[in-house]
């Protein structure tokens, strides 16, 4: 360890222990000072850490001369002798088809990249060139967005486990003294200066304005109020966390994250936000596109009156409150219209839910039967009242029926508002049909009309399920 620099480095990653003996490790490097030096000093290290490294490089497609930048981190990684993985996006192009700022999709798009390399090559952790100005850089940032503890902290030294920053510690005047002395010459990237983005208006326009009129210490006291909040933002999510395994329902998992909305208005808002930001970070991974306003429409849609309301959130998810159900979820493929004729007996797979529908016909007499299902998933139907075919489909105009148990008939309309179903979920309801008889709202009730009767001798048996839980549960006919 030949300078200073290496040495703090070192110290650094072993006091938060962000490399573990033997473990293999990306090194993100964009050719600019930061990653260079992130590289060359990761490069001193890696016996002593006796780690692996991966030098990669995402090239954005933003300038006509970024592949110089991909040819720029090859031939270090070759002067280091190690291994070289780059790819290349048009980022313009992700960006309006996730429809987010050139910003948001960049760190998106660097991101997947990771997590593809990893699992290609088996690395364990990803090094990323990020020091304590772009703490302040981002403190700042956060604060101009709105946002509470959680953005003020800044840029944590280790994220999930898996993200490291061992530069954290330094600034930027540190590490281009560092590249000086190793005679480095980083590359420059014309978008760090670009005013269009706000990162850029702060470093070069809002800090040096804070720095000459105000405190000329600013970056150290952004870093220092980021590790405060950084330790009490921490105490707080565990709370949190508690109090959302509290709240969550054990519901399936293709619904979603999904909460108890009584349960969770016994909260202070302090906790009630942080329980939102833990149901969006276990859907996206992470909260960073989400802002304060964000969190008051949503908090908005859990006070109302309105039982049933959809809010659309960056990133393709949605926060929907169904009744008591408050649900966060990958917005949904709207269901079109179906319609599977049914083979009785035998199999029915319903390919717009992956579901299907196992048929039996009895001729044992009633008293032989061990009980009558419930009409949820299974039902039995007096066959001398049906005529065949029939026909699994979804909801249509005007559709009514005699729910099990009732005289008169109810819309189907009715009847889901009554069961609470959410309206999104209403057109994934499969009905059962003989012609414009509805004998079984799938999955709630049966015909009262259809029901088995004291001298029923022949009997149709019907069990419903996702495509495998059948094929698996019912093989015989």
């Amino acid at each position: 360890m030949e300078t200073r620099f290496v040495q703090e480095m070192y110290r650094f990653i072993s006091q938060h222990t962000m490399i573990e003996d033997g473990e293999k490790v990306l090194v993100a490097v964009s050719g600019g000072a930061d990653s260079l030096a992130l590289l060359y000093g990761l490069h001193a290290l890696h016996k002593y850490l006796n780690c692996r490294l991966y030098p990669v490089h995402l090239d954005h497609g933003l300038r006509d001369d970024s592949d110089v930048d991909a040819e720029f981190v090859r031939e270090h990684a070759g002067h280091l002798g190690l291994p070289f993985i780059e790819h290349s996006v048009d980022l313009p192009r992700l960006a309006k088809q996730w429809k987010l700022s050139i910003e948001a999709a960049g760190r998106r798009a660097r991101y997947e990249f990771y997590e593809s390399v990893c699992v290609e090559v088996g690395a364990t952790k990803v090094a990323l060139g990020h020091h304590r100005d772009d703490i302040a850089e981002t403190v700042l940032m956060n604060l101009l967005r709105g946002t509470g503890a959680s953005g003020l902290k800044g840029i944590a030294p280790i994220r999930d486990g898996k993200f490291i920053r061992p530069l954290a510690a330094f600034t930027r005047q540190e590490i281009e003294s560092f590249l000086k002395s190793m005679d480095l010459v980083p590359r420059w990237d014309s978008t760090n200066t670009d005013k269009r983005y706000l990162r850029n208006r702060i470093r070069h326009e809002l800090i040096p304005l804070l720095e000459q009129g105000y405190n000329p210490n600013i970056r150290t006291g952004l870093s220092r109020t980021a590790e405060v909040l950084s330790a009490e933002s921490d105490y707080l999510d565990a709370i949190a966390q508690e109090v959302f395994d509290v709240c969550r329902l054990s519901l399936s998992q293709s619904k979603g994250v999904v909460l108890d909305r009584e349960k969770f208005q016994q909260n202070h808002i302090a906790l009630q936000r942080r329980i939102l930001r833990h149901g969006i970070a276990e859907i996206f991974g992470q909260v960073d596109d989400f802002y304060f306003e964000h969190f008051q429409a949503i908090l908005g849609l859990i006070n109302r009156d309105n039982p049933n309301a959809v809010l659309t959130l960056p990133n393709n998810i949605q926060f929907r409150r169904a009744y008591q159900q408050l649900i966060f979820e990958k917005i949904p493929v709207e269901t079109a219209d179906f319609t599977c004729p049914l083979n009785v007996p035998g199999k029915t797979l319903i390919p717009a839910l992956n579901a299907e529908i196992t048929a039996y016909l009895k001729d044992t007499p009633l008293n032989s039967v061990q009980s009558i299902p419930d009409g949820t998933f299974e039902a039995m139907f007096d066959f001398s009242k049906i005529q065949l075919p029939l026909t699994v489909r979804n909801r249509r105009q005007g559709d009514r029926f005699q729910p099990h148990g009732m005289q008169g008939t109810k819309k189907i309309k009715d009847f889901l508002i009554d069961a609470k179903v959410a309206r999104c979920e209403r057109n994934r309801i499969p009905l059962l049909v003989d012609g414009d008889e509805i004998l079984w709202v799938i999955g709630f009730t049966t015909n009262e009309r259809f029901k088995i009767q004291p001298q029923t001798q022949r009997y149709l048996h019907l069990h419903y399920g996702k495509k495998e839980t059948v094929s698996q549960n019912r093989s015989d006919f």
